[in-house]
């Protein structure tokens, strides 16, 4: 059987002319679709080769083959013969192959070598005073070759030459060189000029200065310098390497002014004019004749305020620019007045609750007075006499002025001084300020009564127990109490009731003993030795170890209202200081000065009870007491529940009690080191 020989497949097929466009518009594409083209050629070329070879060998094997047979039977040689005709085919058409492979070899070459775009200008250049070299688009340094304007300083345009390198042809199969224009674009002026300040009218000749103006990039013209007042027209034009930010070059006529000159101020009255009964014309400053001319009413007789107008003359003009009349205001004032009082200050009481201020003034002006605290004091006014009239205790001052008159001023105002000891009937209406004031004045029972109440709110820490806003009322025991022994102009006190019932201050081990400090109890250890004077009650719970202003810590005094605390009074008790079971010994009564207190036996019950005989020598029974008031006590948390309270007074004959009230109002005694009721006691 014959071999089956190569036959060339077609022709690759490509078309120049697309793949060009395809490298004009898009090099990165174009050279996607050429290189594998040209790479497909030369594989096919290459098989191509490699086929003729396989078949110039096949030709020698087959005339190998019909020369063996030539002795072989007719048929034999006939098949040699026909595959010697096949092998004479095979070898023609090798032939043409390789003339093939060779045309497509010279028409990649050829299309590789091929520059299928004229390099164009990239990008844009502006001027900038300095050599600058374009940006190229489809320019290969390797296919080409640049020549003519490669750089440039001005703005205008540049021509460039580019020519194809040996082996390189243009597109149209030509290598003459291209000639490409470029460019360099004029700078933009930022902004026209402007006039740079201002210019005032001299009577002189005057070139305003330019914002905004470089002589490199403009060229001025027009009217650049004038000497009157007014607006002018100056040109500017752009020189050859500018233009306008709207990219024009034409000239620009830019406004400039000589503005008139300015009036310093405005005239006004210079010093003043007082009513004379006679015609007055004011003085002026800032008046010039040749600046300004005058009109209006320029002088007067009344007094009063008055109109003169000023207009400035061709040349001037007011700092605002304008150049209307203004008016300015005038005066002719009134005469001085005048105010005396024949009292500048006064005290009112409760014997003299009014008096009265006598006013003189100069003139028809009409009277008035107010108070600083009507509270305190009130005021009325008839005429030129003031009524000055006490309401309750405190200062206020009583302003009194004169007003204005037909032809006099309103003098100065004048004050007096009024204090007032008149107090509240309701003692509750009254501070504790104002009842120190009539304590110190000594008219505390001119208004008030022993047994009225005054609520105080204890709030804080007493030992361990702490009090929160406890709402109570301390209540008057007795006036000048004991003054003799005790102190002088004091009102005495005692802390306290709750809705009408004496309560006293109980913690929570109310009735029961403890060796620990912090209760509502005398001492710590269950004695009674040192008596009151250094009980742990008189020094620590109820702080008399410091005084109201700087209060002990935790103790009954510092939970007190600073403003009771700020007028209590020291008062002088005298108790058996001694105890410790030394019976009735006149000398165990000595002194003490205490803000806070308990009530003795005697002062409470007015007897000796369990206490020293001897301690009522310095002592005396309360008012409220005597007066037959009741003397149980109410738990201050709990008021239906009655409790046992103390008493300053030691147990006579006992060395570990004092004595107190018991729960039925009786005096009775109880050891020290437990804890009970308080009803504290002070001085206002």
């Amino acid at each position: 059987m014959a071999e089956e020989y190569y036959t060339l497949p077609e022709a690759p097929v490509y078309n120049a002319e697309e793949i060009r466009k395809i490298q004009d518009s898009d090099p990165v594409r174009a050279s996607t679709i050429v290189n594998p083209v040209v790479e497909r050629l030369i594989e096919n070329t290459h098989a191509v080769k490699l086929q003729a070879d396989d078949n110039t060998a096949a030709i020698g094997r087959a005339l190998g083959v019909a020369e063996d047979a030539d002795d072989k039977a007719e048929r034999a040689l006939r098949a040699a013969q026909q595959a010697a005709q096949d092998a004479a085919g095979a070898r023609l058409s090798a032939d043409q192959a390789m003339v093939a492979a060779d045309a497509a070899l010279e028409a990649i070459t050829k299309l590789a070598n091929t520059i299928d775009a004229i390099p164009s200008q990239n990008g844009s250049l502006t001027y900038t005073g300095s050599a600058q070299t374009p940006s190229w688009n489809s320019f290969n340094p390797d296919a080409l070759e640049i020549g003519g304007d490669t750089s440039g300083i001005n703005a205008g345009t540049y021509t460039a030459t580019f020519t194809p390198k040996e082996n390189y042809t243009w597109g149209d199969g030509t290598n003459d060189a291209r000639s490409v224009t470029w460019t360099i674009g004029r700078a933009a002026i930022a902004a026209a000029p402007v006039q740079s300040g201002s210019l005032t009218y001299t009577g002189q000749a005057q070139t305003p200065s330019w914002s905004n103006y470089n002589t490199a990039q403009l060229t001025i013209s027009g009217t650049t310098s004038a000497t009157e007042a007014g607006s002018h027209s100056a040109m500017f034009t752009p020189t050859a390497n500018y233009q306008w930010s709207d990219g024009s070059t034409a000239a620009r006529s830019i406004s400039w002014t000589i503005g008139r000159a300015v009036i310093t101020g405005t005239p006004a009255q210079s010093g003043s004019l007082t009513y004379t009964g006679s015609t007055q014309t004011p003085s002026w400053s800032n008046y010039d004749s040749a600046q300004l001319t005058i009109g209006g009413t320029a002088s007067a007789t009344n007094a009063g305020t008055y109109s003169a107008s000023f207009t400035p003359t061709a040349n001037y003009q007011w700092s605002d620019g304008k150049t209307a009349a203004k008016s300015v205001n005038w005066t002719i004032g009134k005469a001085a007045g005048s105010l005396s009082l024949n009292k500048t200050s006064m005290t009112l009481n409760g014997s003299t609750k009014s008096s009265t201020i006598a006013v003189t003034r100069a003139g028809d002006g009409a009277v008035s007075a107010t108070s600083s605290n009507t509270s305190v004091a009130t005021v009325s006014v008839s005429g030129t006499t003031v009524t000055v009239t006490g309401k309750a205790y405190g200062t206020v001052t009583i302003t009194v002025r004169v007003a204005a008159g037909t032809n006099h001023t309103a003098p100065a105002d004048k004050t007096c001084s009024v204090t007032v000891n008149v107090f509240n009937t309701n003692i509750s209406s009254n501070s504790w300020a104002a009842i120190k004031a009539a304590s110190d004045a000594g008219e505390g029972a001119n208004f008030w009564s022993v047994g009225d109440t005054k609520p105080i709110v204890i709030n804080g820490k007493v030992g361990n127990f702490t009090f929160s806003n406890l709402t109570i009322n301390p209540f008057i025991l007795g006036f000048n109490h004991n003054s003799a022994k005790e102190g002088t102009k004091r009102i005495h006190w005692l802390i306290g009731k709750i809705s009408g019932k004496m309560v006293g201050l109980c913690d929570d081990r109310y009735n029961s003993n403890s060796t620990n400090s912090g209760y509502f109890q005398m001492n710590t250890s269950n004695t009674n030795a040192g008596g009151w004077k250094d009980s742990y009650m008189r020094k620590t719970l109820l702080g008399n170890s410091n005084t109201p202003t700087s209060p002990l810590a935790n103790s009954l005094m510092a939970a007190l209202p600073s403003d009771l605390r700020a007028v209590m009074k020291a008062v002088t008790k005298y108790t058996d200081n001694v105890g410790n079971a030394t019976g009735h010994t006149a000398g165990n009564v000595t002194s003490t000065s205490d803000y806070l207190f308990l009530l003795s036996n005697y002062e409470v019950q007015g007897n000796d009870g369990y206490a020293n005989s001897y301690e009522k020598n310095s002592q005396a029974q309360y008012d409220y007491f005597k007066a037959g008031n009741s003397k149980v006590a109410y738990k201050h948390s709990t008021t239906g529940t009655a409790v046992w309270w103390w008493l300053r007074s030691p147990y006579y004959y006992g060395n570990t009690t004092f004595c107190n009230v018991y729960t039925d109002g009786t005096y009775y005694t109880s050891t020290a080191y437990y804890s009970a009721g308080l009803l504290p006691g002070f001085t206002v």
